[in-house]
């Protein structure tokens, strides 16, 4: 076709029709690539400034937020802070209340000896004294407190588990934090010439676990305001474990000044007794000893009774071999037969009140002896007693409320 439009004859017509359409052609096209080049500068132009506006608005939005984590950091690290020195003060109240729950075994210890050794009181002693009911309420005393301590201890390790997983939710989010801080002001500082930026494989996908900014937020501000509940509440449990001890130290201190002003008593009423049992016992003594006496001369005058009744007897008897009418019942049988009456009658009167002092002689002997014994026991509760009081020497030397911890030596940074 070519070959045969190569050796065809045009017309004039034709030749200049094609003359024109070339010129025509040639213009449109010069027309439309004109109107591509103005719309391409154009376009160019306005994205230019689309993209510099939003790298900057970019660039704007990361300064925000940089200071949004530095402010969160600011205040993370201070919570933080915080938390360590709460920590160290309630682990401190803690070691504190160990203390004193520690300090209370002797005192325990005492009361238990104490009642065990007034046990060993004997007869009419093992009386259900004012010391023993005293002591029985320094028991209930101290088994309280040791209760009372017990239970702050355990809330302390509570609380400061609770303050230490508060810690660890702070210190994981403050490490992210530091890392989106570090992330974010990397982004920031980069610029179109940078070295390090390349083109990434679908970067604007979402990645799962992505947040809102709003639950960005709420995350540090559970974070910080549960942090600052529970040092609230270490404060509180601090002031009431420091409250626990006074109170329990001023009841303990009340209590072993009532129980020894009742062992002063008892030991003075029990000295009392024993003054009143020795006095009892000198009396009754030497009041045996003149019962005896007195035995000694109602025997005597018996036996110096003998004689003259053997007279009297001797010489009635001997009267009565008298001969004939020489045996009268003259005046001096009669006084004889008076006089063996009357000496029969005194023998009978002595003997009696011999036995009168025998038995009163045994009576006064029996009585000694209840007193001896009574002074035994005694002087087995005064010596028990004074042992309690020695081994309560020990409770002077119970450390008080205000000595039982130091505070502890600030960190070094």
């Amino acid at each position: 076709m070519e070959a045969a439009t190569q050796y065809r004859k045009f017309a004039p017509s034709d030749w200049h029709l094609s003359n024109f359409t070339i010129a025509s052609s040639a213009e449109r096209q010069r027309s439309i690539a004109h109107d591509v080049r103005q719309q391409s500068q154009r376009l160019r132009n306005e994205t230019e400034s689309k993209t510099q506006w939003t790298q900057h608005s970019t660039d704007t939005n990361l300064q925000s937020r940089i200071g949004d984590i530095h402010n969160w950091k600011d205040t993370l690290e201070k919570t933080l802070a915080d938390t360590e020195t709460e920590i160290d003060k309630l682990s401190e109240h803690k070691d504190r209340t160990e203390q004193a729950l520690e300090a209370k075994t002797l005192p325990l210890a005492v009361v238990i000896e104490c009642l065990g050794l007034r046990e060993q009181r004997v007869a009419i002693d093992r009386v259900r004294d004012e010391v023993e009911s005293e002591l029985h309420k320094e028991l209930e005393v101290i088994e309280g407190i040791q209760s009372v301590l017990h239970q702050k201890v355990n809330e302390a390790f509570e609380q400061i588990c609770v303050l230490q997983e508060c810690h660890q939710q702070l210190h994981s989010d403050l490490t992210d934090k530091h890392m989106a801080l570090q992330i974010d002001t990397e982004c920031e500082e980069m610029k179109n010439t940078s070295d390090t930026i390349t083109m990434q494989v679908d970067p604007t996908r979402i990645k799962k676990g992505i947040v809102t900014p709003a639950q960005w937020e709420s995350f540090s501000t559970h974070n910080t305001a549960r942090a600052e509940s529970e040092m609230r509440s270490s404060t509180h449990l601090r002031e009431a474990t420091n409250q626990s001890i006074q109170q329990t130290t001023t009841d303990l201190e009340a209590q072993w000044t009532a129980t020894a002003y009742a062992f002063r008593r008892r030991l003075h009423e029990m000295e009392q007794a024993r003054q009143e049992l020795l006095w009892q016992q000198k009396n009754t003594e030497e009041e045996i000893a003149q019962v005896q006496a007195e035995i000694g001369g109602l025997e005597q005058s018996l036996v110096e009774k003998t004689p003259p009744m053997m007279v009297a007897q001797t010489r009635l008897e001997n009267r009565t071999y008298r001969p004939n009418v020489e045996l009268c019942r003259d005046q001096p049988q009669y006084g004889m037969v008076t006089e063996v009456a009357e000496i029969a009658q005194s023998q009978q009167e002595l003997r009696e009140k011999l036995a009168v002092a025998e038995r009163a002689l045994g009576s006064l002997q029996r009585t000694r002896e209840r007193i001896m014994q009574d002074l035994a026991v005694k002087e087995n509760s005064l010596a028990i007693d004074q042992q309690c009081m020695r081994l309560r020497e020990k409770l002077t030397q119970h450390p008080k409320a205000h000595e039982l911890a130091q505070p502890r030596p600030p960190k070094k940074e």
